[in-house]
């Protein structure tokens, strides 16, 4: 147990004093990761259907009414 607290015994094990990355690096390949070829074609597609919801539709649902 006292082996294990003590960081001098792991060997290979760099913490926050190691070499990290820039943060900025993530993002960014997060980013590229997000705005790939595909989700980018879902995305136009969603918002085409959105848009034919939107302009196609009337004013007031009638067919909620229709039972009263």
């Amino acid at each position: 147990m006292r082996h294990a607290l003590n960081s001098s015994h792991h060997e290979g094990h760099e913490g926050h004093e190691g070499k990290s990355k820039n943060p900025f690096v993530y993002f960014v390949s997060f980013v590229l990761k997000i705005f790939s070829t595909e989700n980018i074609w879902a995305f136009i597609l969603f918002l085409i259907v959105l848009a034919l919801i939107v302009f196609t539709s009337d004013s007031s649902p009638v067919w909620i009414y229709q039972g009263f």
